[in-house]
């Protein structure tokens, strides 16, 4: 931190080296190149390696999306839980973001719960209503009510946590009192060619609640416009408030 480039480093909360892993660090190079062209990007593995950055050198940490249980007791998830923990404490500074498992353990770092989705896993683009504190959060869907973003996830939050106000309905997006840690179930960094393959070619850890029928109606949806690139500018002009 204190030069003019963002410095942001991202845990990639899944194991390494599988396409899926690659897929996920891909995306996130490829839209901040876009939203922050000029950021430094730095990964860390907490899976297998146990890396974890220094909050105090970053900008902005980002907790990713994954395939694992954010509510389980493996000691890679937990010493991710302690982490984000530690970073909101210790380095009050550095601003958090959050995505589908990095969300529910946001959540549940701080006192929230997280369950399995009781109608089974999502694999959709949605319309995330938002809160009233959402819409001034996000004007630029201030007008429309809503963002739309893909989704996979087989968990969710249940409860949030104590301190944390909802941007969004259906516990989709929360930001902290402090204003400090924002979290998304979406995946606003996820693009169409991403998403797309997640619809369709991904095993079925997420797709295997819909027919093929459900699925390319998803696709169809790809046509029309969704809203993770002005979610991530707004996440990072939130960064430099």
């Amino acid at each position: 931190m204190g030069s003019t480039a963002l410095h942001i480093g991202v845990l990639t909360n899944s194991p390494p080296g599988n396409e899926f892993w690659h897929d996920v660090r891909q995306s996130f190079s490829d839209v901040f190149s876009i939203v922050a062209p000029g950021a430094q990007v730095d990964f860390y593995d907490p899976v297998v390696e146990g890396r974890f950055p220094r909050p105090e050198n970053y900008d902005l940490i980002i907790l990713s999306g994954g395939k694992a249980d954010a509510s389980s007791s493996q000691p890679w998830v937990l010493r991710v839980l302690d982490f984000v923990r530690a970073a909101a404490r210790d380095s009050p500074r550095t601003k958090v973001l959050g995505i589908c498992f990095g969300h529910q353990a946001i959540a549940r770092a701080f006192g929230g719960e997280v369950a399995a989705v009781s109608t089974g896993p999502i694999a959709a683009i949605h319309d995330v209503n938002l809160t009233e504190a959402g819409k001034k959060f996000f004007p630029f869907a201030a007008t429309t009510g809503y963002y739309r973003s893909p989704e996979f996830h087989v968990r969710e939050v249940v409860k949030p946590a104590p301190g944390f106000i909802h941007m969004a309905e259906r516990h989709e997006c929360f930001l902290n009192e402090e204003n400090t840690i924002l979290s998304f179930q979406a995946h606003p960094e996820f693009q169409k060619n991403i998403v797309k393959k997640l619809l369709l070619e991904e095993d079925d850890v997420y797709n295997g609640n819909s027919s093929r029928q459900q699925l390319e109606l998803q696709v169809r949806k790809l046509d029309q416009s969704m809203d993770g690139i002005d979610l991530l500018r707004r996440v990072i002009q939130w960064v430099k408030e």
